[in-house]
């Protein structure tokens, strides 16, 4: 098919829903790729979550010009804020598939990596994946690391030294950032004032920072153990395993 294209905006966002749709009724196997990547430490199959649950509420569109230039950046989308001329090649795939890969995530949002991401999973979809107990045990652990954290600990710090101790559970600083923020997207992790992706389209191109200086992504990057989790999204992700069947009742 010769599509043409008012702009590499509309291609790179079409090339999203092609992906997108080829595994819209796929959640389950995603969820079973996010939860066996916990004991093989396989980072790219837990990175498929987050893409999917950011694509899920985002929007499709054309480019929609917000007359706005300045010497950064030449009129981005309103709708979105990627810029008219924005695509990738190649190479950029190869870069954050590479990223994501070793990152188990995303470490901040970009749409190329949500394109990535679903692709990968699509070669995949048909593949036989079965969470193990092993692999329940370590979530279980993560989620009380968070249900069970005091008013006085900080997820950024206390909480994810926790986590990187749970036995049996291979991760670093950075993988477990990029889970707690897989939370967020998923809408598990939020406040009432910063709500994820999971109820609706949020602009995180655009979301706001808990400070200048954090390199978390929102809306993780305002959850305090005091916000409690999402028991709804966590129900909506989840639910095909009853041993977590506790964090939505």
């Amino acid at each position: 098919m010769n599509q043409q294209y008012t702009c590499l905006h509309d291609k790179m966002i079409e090339e999203l829903f092609i992906q997108y749709d080829k595994c819209i009724d796929k959640k389950n196997k995603i969820v079973s790729f996010f939860l066996s990547s916990l004991s093989t430490g396989n980072m790219l199959w837990r990175s498929f979550l987050p893409a999917f649950a950011i694509t899920r509420t985002f929007p499709r569109h054309h480019f929609v010009s917000s007359n706005e230039v300045n010497r950064f950046r030449d009129d981005p989308c309103k709708i979105c804020n990627i810029d008219s001329w924005a695509g990738f090649e190649n190479e950029d795939y190869n870069f954050y598939l590479e990223i994501a890969s070793n990152a188990g995530g995303i470490p901040a949002f970009s749409l190329e990596f949500c394109i990535v991401l679903l692709t990968e999973f699509n070669k995949l979809a048909n593949n036989a994946i079965e969470p193990s107990c092993t692999d329940a045990h370590i979530f279980n652990e993560i989620m009380m690391s968070l249900v069970d954290a005091s008013s006085q600990e900080t997820l950024k710090k206390d909480i994810v030294k926790r986590i990187n101790k749970i036995q049996l559970f291979d991760t670093n600083k950075t993988q477990t950032q990029c889970l707690l923020q897989t939370l967020g997207f998923c809408g598990i992790l939020e406040t009432e004032q910063h709500k994820s992706p999971f109820h609706g389209y949020v602009n995180l191109g655009l979301a706001p920072k808990k400070s200048h200086k954090s390199d978390w992504s929102y809306p993780v990057d305002f959850w305090e153990p005091s916000d409690g989790i999402n028991k709804e999204a966590f129900k909506f992700w989840f639910e095909g395993y009853p041993e977590f069947e506790k964090y939505w009742q």
